[in-house]
């Protein structure tokens, strides 16, 4: 038998540990520690992408277009399902904008082609309706010879394909577009509906469906002009998601009949067999499927219809984000001023009763340090353990002083221009923002922006968006992040980013979950972090942001709002949060949060 030394003039090597660079992409080694020939292989993962503006289900995609620029068309609104809707949403690769609608609602229907030419056809109500896409208007094309809903697609606006469906019963019609009307060719050998499609006109692959009573397992590749029988499905499904082409495919999630049994399941086709690769992490029907299998994009479908996920082919498989216990905080208490990094943070004030209480974490226990001067709680912090600016909060009213920490004592310096509760903060102790908060009224939402220079306040002219309170910060005086919140009159709980280049604000992505006084916050501008809040109720969600888009990321053990957590300059990759409150009380527990770690795709290989 040839060996691998005489295929490429050299031996194997001889590692008690697995190499850690990406250079042993395609390298062969035996692990002496595991006994066992090891390479390193790309595999798939999905991550959470940039939620619908309006979710839905039953809705059509551009099935050509790519990760980066997708196209949801029509569909049905929801949850809660209200009913068909004529809008459309394009993908940018963060997040969805909404676009003009198209001319037919409908649901339950097939598209193809790329974000700025898409095509789409079918649908119920039972349609034969075709509708083309230039990238900004929707204007009609050549009707189906056979209207039907839940078809399959695939191919460009100039050359497309609609297969199968439903009209009183399932069909196996399979019809060819050119631009400008629909021709009838041979018909799928198994005739169904509810099944998915990708690829080319000449070169189509359909996946799965339903044939009554059950769904089915069934694959078929069409050349063009015939259908042949292809590699099956491991799992029989229906109303799934597909990317990718006829030799090169996925297709994701959807659900087995009889039952609805919703399904996690991607698999992986190479143009003979399917294998398994990551599970999308929500099961959902009639969502839609874009892009290929090096980046392909899941969106929509019941029951989370707004939902996003984004499928990537790497030598990496990441160890995920997690939060662990750490050292409980010496007092409890909530709402507290808070800052440093996850070894070094410091908390000062909070409630109840309300404190002058400092403490500082050394990444295992708290420990009491020198008061403030004045006791309060909602009040805002800046900097580092041992560099630390606090100002405002109750105490009991709205407070207007700030003091100064040098990593021994407190010491009042000027005070606010105006005397507020519950504002965010961020910077450094010589260098802080202080935006919106209660005051100086009890009941006052305000807007206010001021400014420290390490000696005084100053009023920045261009005020937040809007009145808020309850706001979350992080990042440095001239690259700020301020999210979330509460706004008047209502009291509703925002999604709201805005980022601060020092003198004024724009628009960044929304929040995932409208909340606000989470206070548990760390990292910059473009590498953000948010725990629990109050959306509406104390939570445990976390969420991640990148400078465009959020991202929910591992979720707290503990739900809670009102706590502390690394303040402004700290990364968002090892964060902290500690205190609190939730409907059993107030809180001294402390959770350690560490970051997605990035670690190469290892696989045992046989050495026969």
């Amino acid at each position: 038998m040839t060996t691998y030394k005489e295929i490429f003039g050299k031996p194997i090597k001889v590692v008690s540990s697995d190499p850690t660079d990406a250079g042993a992409e395609g390298q062969i080694w035996y692990n002496s520690t595991l006994g066992s020939f090891r390479s390193v292989v790309a595999v798939g993962s999905w991550a959470s992408g940039g939620n619908l503006n309006e979710g839905r289900f039953g809705h059509a995609s551009a099935q050509a277009g790519t990760q980066t620029a997708a196209l949801a068309v029509s569909g049905t609104e929801g949850p809660p399902w209200p009913g068909i809707v004529t809008s459309v949403e394009e993908y940018d690769g963060s997040s969805w904008s909404e676009v003009n609608n198209n001319t037919t609602g409908r649901e339950s229907f097939a598209g193809c082609g790329t974000q700025p030419a898409a095509l789409v056809f079918g649908g119920a109500p039972d349609t034969d309706a075709t509708e083309e896409y230039d990238g900004t208007n929707w204007t009609n094309g050549g009707n189906l010879n056979t209207g039907r809903y839940h078809n399959g697609a695939s191919g460009t606006q100039t050359a497309g394909l609609c297969i199968g469906g439903y009209t009183t019963t399932s069909v196996g019609n399979t019809e060819e577009y050119n631009g400008s009307s629909w021709s009838e060719q041979t018909d799928l050998s198994v005739t169904r509906s509810s099944l998915s499609g990708c690829g080319t006109q000449t070169a189509t692959l359909a996946s799965g469906g339903y044939v009554a009573p059950s769904s089915v397992n069934n694959v078929e590749e069409y050349d063009g002009t015939n259908w042949t029988t292809g590699g099956t499905l491991n799992t029989a499904r229906q109303d799934m998601g597909a990317a990718g082409i006829q030799t090169n495919a996925l297709v994701f999630s959807g659900r087995v009949q009889p039952g609805s049994n919703l399904q996690t399941a991607t698999e992986l086709y190479d143009g003979t067999s399917w294998s398994t690769t990551a599970n999308v992490s929500t099961a959902r029907s009639q969502g839609a499927g874009a892009g290929t299998v090096a980046a392909g994009l899941f969106f929509g479908g019941g029951a989370q219809g707004a939902q996003t996920e984004e499928f990537t082919t790497s030598i990496y498989s990441p160890i995920a984000a997690t939060w662990a216990s750490g050292g409980n905080m010496v007092n409890t208490l909530r709402g507290r001023a808070s800052g440093g990094l996850q070894t070094a943070s410091i908390a000062a004030g909070g409630e109840v009763p309300r404190t002058a209480d400092t403490e500082y974490y050394n990444g295992s226990s708290w420990s009491e340090q020198s008061n403030m001067n004045t006791a309060r709680n909602q009040l805002g912090g800046a900097g580092t353990q041992t560099a630390f600016l606090v100002f405002g909060g109750e105490a009991p009213g709205p407070t207007a002083v700030t003091e100064s920490w040098n990593g021994s004592s407190w010491s009042e310096v000027n005070d606010l221009g105006t005397a507020r509760r519950n504002a965010g903060g961020f910077g450094t102790q010589t260098a802080a923002v202080a935006a919106g908060g209660f005051g100086p009224g009890t009941s006052d939402y305000s807007a206010l922006v001021e400014e420290w220079n390490g000696s005084s306040w100053s009023a920045n002219p261009n005020a937040l968006p809007s009145a808020r309170s309850g706001v979350d910060c992080a990042g440095t005086a001239t690259a700020g992040l301020v999210f979330g919140g509460i706004i008047p009159p209502s009291g509703t709980k925002q999604t709201a980013t805005f980022s601060f280049d020092g003198t004024s604000f724009s628009s960044g992505g929304a929040l995932n979950t409208a909340t606000a006084e989470s206070h548990m916050t760390a990292g910059s501008q473009t590498a953000a972090l948010i725990a629990g809040g109050y959306a509406p109720a104390a939570s445990t969600k976390t969420e991640l942001y990148n400078g465009t888009s959020w991202s929910t990321t591992t979720s707290m053990s503990t739900a809670r709002g009102g706590g502390a957590g690394l303040g402004s300059n700290s990364v968002s990759t090892a964060a902290l949060a500690a205190g609190g409150n939730n409907p059993g009380g107030d809180l001294n527990a402390t959770e350690e949060f560490t970051g997605e770690i990035p670690a190469l795709a290892y696989a045992t290989i046989s050495d026969s």
